[in-house]
């Protein structure tokens, strides 16, 4: 009888071309499990401990660390290395006393080292919004989480920041001129701008936004522009001396 599902091995040379990983060290890596992110905009957790902190470098205690709960995304014990990350998420270890986000950059998600202040916070896109039970607006957030608020006056593309794991609110960004503009893929991942225009897509044409960065007007798509915040980022954006 045949192997029914899928493989649960990755073999390094196969592994997404935005995974930023030495692929000659080793011949299998940690594959991602199902999770909120795409396997190809996603590292499994134990590929960030092992191949972009440099905190351990053997796949036995890479395992070690991960099942004794040494390791937090996003202020909670993960103990799978196979489980997902992406955009955003924190990683700390407690007892190195380090803290990371992934972050976009030209060559796929890159850790960015935060002080203990940033540590706990979060900014999510929303992806959807429902009127849910007792009339409550129910917000769908890009790494699968959702938020309960009658509050917030958002719509799918704008941000709100969040402390994890509590979840309480702390701020929100709008996907509207004069925001900070994030932009998340291509050849300008990781670059940073003003937004100039919102426009608003057509059935030929998908909503567009125009941002002036440093070297220049750009016209993206929304779905690539992250809103971080309005007079500077709400959150570390970028890798120290890049």
């Amino acid at each position: 009888m045949g192997k029914k599902g899928g493989r649960n091995k990755l073999k390094s040379i196969a592994a997404p071309r935005n995974w930023n990983i030495s692929r000659k060290e080793g011949i299998f890596v940690y594959k991602p499990s199902p999770g909120p992110y795409p396997s190809g905009s996603s590292y499994p957790l134990g590929v960030i401990i092992r191949g972009l902190t440099g905190i351990e470098t053997s796949s036995k205690e890479v395992k070690v660390i991960a099942k004794t709960g040494k390791v937090l995304v996003d202020g909670k014990e993960r103990h799978s290395p196979s489980f997902p990350l992406g955009l955003f998420n924190l990683v700390s270890v407690p007892v190195e006393g380090v803290s990371f986000r992934l972050v976009p950059w030209r060559k796929g998600l890159v850790l960015a080292k935060l002080s203990a202040e940033e540590s706990s916070k979060k900014l999510c896109r929303v992806s959807t919004k429902t009127k849910v039970s007792g009339g409550h607006i129910q917000y769908g957030l890009h790494d699968g989480r959702s938020i309960l608020s009658d509050t917030l006056n958002l719509v799918p593309g704008d941000a709100v920041l969040i402390e994890v794991p509590s979840q309480k609110v702390l701020g929100q960004v709008k996907l509207a001129r004069g925001s900070m503009g994030l932009i998340l893929s291509g050849v300008r991942a990781g670059q940073t701008g003003k937004i100039a225009e919102v426009k608003k897509g057509t059935i030929s044409r998908e909503q567009m936004v125009r941002l002036a960065l440093p070297s220049g007007d750009a016209e993206i798509p929304s779905r690539l522009v992250f809103p971080i915040g309005t007079e500077k980022p709400l959150i570390t954006v970028g890798v120290a001396g890049s």
